[in-house]
């Protein structure tokens, strides 16, 4: 028997907008999006999926904030001599400001409300940031009770990862999808599953994570055999569907190998605190591709 799941994720996200204008830098005619306005104004637009800065001066002048890399494979950090000539009234310290949206905001921010109290400063950096993973690997359903066998199968899962306005994020939300695959009359599960991951060792290129699936949908199917006597009566497909909450704990690692694209190692299915797991060690890992959409 042959089943095909279809499952459609529909999300409703409201987001505040940044305004958008046209305007012509050095020869080139960018469409920059507005993310402060005051005494000093930042901009931003996006060309392949890489994020360019500008700042604008009270004479209308545009400088645009750099960060390359130098002859000795050291970044530059052109930015920074900027800041400090032309955003200079900045209560936060200029050396410790990154190329990002939320770290230039608030450094031009403090600029602004020292040149005049009046200014107001608003919140329309935030927004949601998404990677989407696909992953490969192997499982012995160790969480799975009643299986006689302890063999490895075949899984595979594509997961959206949630995360706020920064490039590296602390804490991230989880929605992940999970097929597992085995031979006839194996045991096969679809999971559909919420999730949170925290990430205690971030750098620039590698990342520790730690998280948890807090709510799962299983569709699962196995082969059931009754036998009488030694003879071997029937077998029977059984199909369940079951919501759990079961608080699936896992560890993983995240490679970065270019500027939006990460190499993912998953240990998974451990321990859970709502279910029981069996006596065989628990083989559960994957290995896959994340891209920030």
């Amino acid at each position: 028997m042959k089943k095909i799941l279809i499952i459609c994720l529909v999300f409703a996200c409201i987001s505040l907008g940044y305004a958008q204008n046209t305007y012509t830098i050095n020869g080139e005619n960018l469409e920059l999006t507005s993310v402060v306005e005051g005494d000093v104004d930042l901009f931003y637009t996006i060309n392949n999926r890489k994020y360019r800065y500008f700042l604008r001066t009270k004479d209308d002048t545009f400088f645009e904030l750099k960060n390359e890399k130098g002859n000795d494979g050291d970044y530059t950090r052109d930015y920074i001599a900027i800041l400090k000539k032309e955003a200079s009234k900045s209560t936060l310290s200029v050396d410790k400001v990154k190329l990002t949206t939320g770290s230039l905001k608030r450094y031009i921010d403090s600029h602004n409300k020292n040149v005049n109290v009046d200014y107001n400063v608003t919140n329309n950096n935030l927004k949601v940031n998404f990677r989407l993973g696909l992953l490969a690997g192997i499982t012995n359903h160790p969480l799975v009770e009643g299986l006689t066998d302890n063999d490895s199968h075949l899984q595979i899962a594509s997961e959206l990862e949630i995360y706020g306005n920064t490039d590296n994020p602390l804490h991230s939300g989880l929605l992940q999808l999970r097929q597992t695959i085995g031979s006839s009359g194996d045991y096969k599960s679809t999971e559909l599953s919420l999730g949170y991951r925290i990430r205690p060792i971030r750098t620039e290129k590698f990342n520790l994570f730690v998280q948890t699936r807090f709510a799962s949908l299983v569709f699962s199917s196995i082969d059931v055999t009754t036998v009488i006597g030694g003879d071997v009566i029937t077998t029977e497909p059984r199909n369940e569907t079951e919501f759990e909450v079961p608080f699936i704990f896992g560890i993983g690692a995240d490679f970065k190998v270019s500027n939006n694209g990460y190499i993912t190692f998953l240990y998974d299915r451990f321990y859970a605190l709502g279910l029981d797991s069996r006596d065989d060690f628990p083989m559960d890992f994957m290995i896959g591709y994340k891209l920030k959409l």
